[in-house]
């Protein structure tokens, strides 16, 4: 029978004090389909593709290219589900359709699951003499759900051609192995003069269970052409395997504030690429690396370097030191954008998609160590009451005002269920004194992966380090979302009643949960009688809002952190004239002779 959970057991202390950090396939994962432009309806609707075929789906993401490939199917493409791919996206099939919904919700008998059908193509003019091939990689498993092994061979991945009568036969299928594998090559070769027609199609067709994200199978690197030989590449490709690694040496993003304290303490020590070779010989190619802010065209390149890629190398590394000193930040959120780009004088435009990789890294308000996007659901149950912390580091005072969770559907529904979020202080290393505690309900997001914000009740001051997590009864299977891409190694704790707490040194992932900054240390003494002095009114305002008392200048920012008003004091006892403004919540950042102190003011509209 289908299992349904990889489950990794962290032994902390002897028989009797086991807890298991659980890893659940996800039930379901709302998949995003962008619109076709009306080049590529046109462009679908065309007749029957000439050879060569070749897509390695790096130009397409989600959907696969309408050019080639029939839509429908199921298949997701991506560049999450798998594990040291030929190029940096991969088909994936598992047993979620194309809105990300189990094809037989509850099921545990495994069916047809995703298909994958190529556009027609003419080969009426060839025959079997003309030693056509067709070659692709696959892969059991990947950073997914592993495809059972199973006595009938229930559980499969194959290959089918169509004939000239319009019948589908095998051509070649690979049963599930229990366990996850390497990306291996196949070459098929059409040896029968009835696929030699002007309709001529291949399919791959998944066969596992379908009620989530179940038996995963990943191909890349689809190529059919003639005069090809069974086992040899011609192709000169060096391509981007994966892609590029965060610019933050433990986080995916952080604070602006506490990042531009220590720029250079955060950053990684290096980021790092890696390429493929995916051809029979030496190729000479360079790479530059890159660093700049979003939506803006220039750029500081921090790394310019040229090799000699061996023939057939896998995951060969590209490495560089990041900086930022080249780069104008400003006292406020923002973005910045580092990648690699590959120079390798391919000939084929086809291959060109595969030559670059860049992400984003955001600055604004909160911790991440996720990349925002989850291949699994995670739980810590156990015996008794179980505890799970994430550390972080700051490099200035700052207060927790809320936090952001994903909760995915696995298993039972727990909507409402209350947890107990926890904020603690460091004791040597580890979490210590609890500093805060809330209740809350789990709540569940039908969008791609988006967080659900709690806001807390009161904020926290916090300072040096410090940790946030939650507490559960040990029965109770709550699964956050668990992002497999990432490594957040030695950040994540484990607490149960008979060892109390303990490194998570067996998940290697990161869990989709981040704590939302003030950004400003906890008023002190003078800060306080400021603010109390200091009066904003009318809050909830349609416009027009005055101030009591007296104060030099003051700046007004918007819910993303972003400037969007000033005002100096010049002793006018007139309203602000905030009418412009959109309805929302703001923040009034004002400073006076003795302190600066903030103040919410929310606009509506009348």
């Amino acid at each position: 029978m289908k299992k349904l959970a990889l489950i990794l057991l962290i032994l902390l202390g002897g028989a009797s004090a086991r807890a298991q950090a659980v890893l659940q396939p996800l039930q379901q994962e709302a998949r995003q389909q962008p619109q076709k432009s009306n080049l590529q309806k046109r462009q679908a609707a065309v007749a029957a593709l000439s050879l060569p075929f070749f897509d390695d789906f790096a130009s397409a993401t989600v959907l696969p290219n309408p050019d080639l490939w029939e839509q429908n199917g199921g298949v997701y493409l991506n560049s999450r589900y798998a594990f040291e791919p030929l190029t940096k996206n991969v088909a994936s099939f598992d047993g979620l359709d194309d809105f990300g919904q189990p094809y037989a919700p509850g099921s545990v008998a495994a069916g047809p699951s995703d298909t994958l059908t190529s556009k027609p193509i003419r080969l009426g003019d060839l025959s079997p003499s003309d030693s056509v091939y067709l070659s692709f990689y696959w892969q059991s498993g990947g950073l997914g759900d592993v495809p059972d092994r199973t006595v009938s061979n229930l559980v499969y991945l194959q290959l089918e051609f169509k004939d000239a009568a319009g019948n589908w036969l095998p051509a070649w299928q690979q049963a599930g192995i229990g366990e996850t594998s390497a990306f291996a090559q196949v070459f098929v070769g059409l040896k029968e003069r009835k696929f030699f027609h002007d309709d001529f199609q291949f399919r791959f067709r998944s066969v596992g269970v379908r009620n989530g994200l179940a038996d995963v199978w990943n191909v890349d690197y689809v190529e059919l052409d003639e005069n090809r030989r069974e086992g040899r590449n011609t192709t000169r490709d060096i391509a981007i395997s994966e892609g590029v690694s965060r610019l933050l040496e433990y986080y995916t993003a952080m604070p602006y504030r506490q990042f531009l304290k220590n720029p250079e303490k955060e950053l990684a020590e290096e980021v790092r690429t890696t390429v493929n070779n995916l051809g029979g010989l030496p190729g000479a190619i360079s790479w530059r690396g890159y660093i700049r802010r979003l939506n803006r065209t220039a750029a500081d390149t921090f790394l310019r370097a040229q090799a000699l890629v061996p023939a057939e190398a896998r995951q060969y590394a590209i490495t560089g030191k990041p900086r930022v000193e080249n780069l104008n930040m400003p006292k406020a959120p923002f973005t910045l954008v580092h990648g690699v780009e590959l120079e390798t004088k391919e000939q084929n435009p086809l291959q060109r998609a595969n030559d670059s990789t860049a992400r984003k890294t955001d600055f604004a308000d909160y911790f991440a160590y996720d990349d925002g996007t989850a291949e699994a659901g995670f739980s810590f149950p156990g015996t008794g009451n179980t505890q799970v912390a994430q550390r972080f580091d700051l490099n200035l005072p700052d207060q927790v005002k809320g936090f952001r969770v994903y909760f995915p559907r696995v298993n039972q529904d727990l909507s409402k269920t209350g947890l107990a979020l926890k904020v603690w202080a460091d004791d040597n290393g580890v979490p210590g004194e609890v500093l805060y505690q809330q209740s809350f309900p789990i709540q569940y997001s039908d969008s791609l992966n988006a967080f659900y914000e709690v806001a807390l009740n009161q904020p926290v001051a916090v300072s040096g380090t410090f940790y946030v997590g939650w507490s559960q009864p040990g029965n109770l299977y709550v699964n956050i979302g668990f992002d497999r891409n990432e490594v957040a190694q030695d950040r994540r704790f484990l607490f149960t009643g008979y060892n109390n707490w303990q490194p998570d040194t067996v998940l290697a992932g990161a869990i989709m949960l981040r704590p939302v900054m003030v950004g400003e240390e906890a008023l002190g003494i003078e800060e306080d009688l400021e603010a109390a002095r200091i009066k904003v009114y009318p809050n909830p305002s349609s416009g027009n809002v005055y101030l009591e008392g007296e104060y030099r200048h003051l700046v007004l920012y918007d819910a993303m952190g972003r400037q969007v008003y000033s005002h100096t004091y010049n002793g006018s006892a007139a309203p602000l004239q905030l009418g412009e403004l959109a309805a929302g919540l703001y923040t009034l950042r004002i400073t006076t002779k003795k302190a600066t102190i903030s103040k919410k003011l929310i606009l509506i509209k009348p």
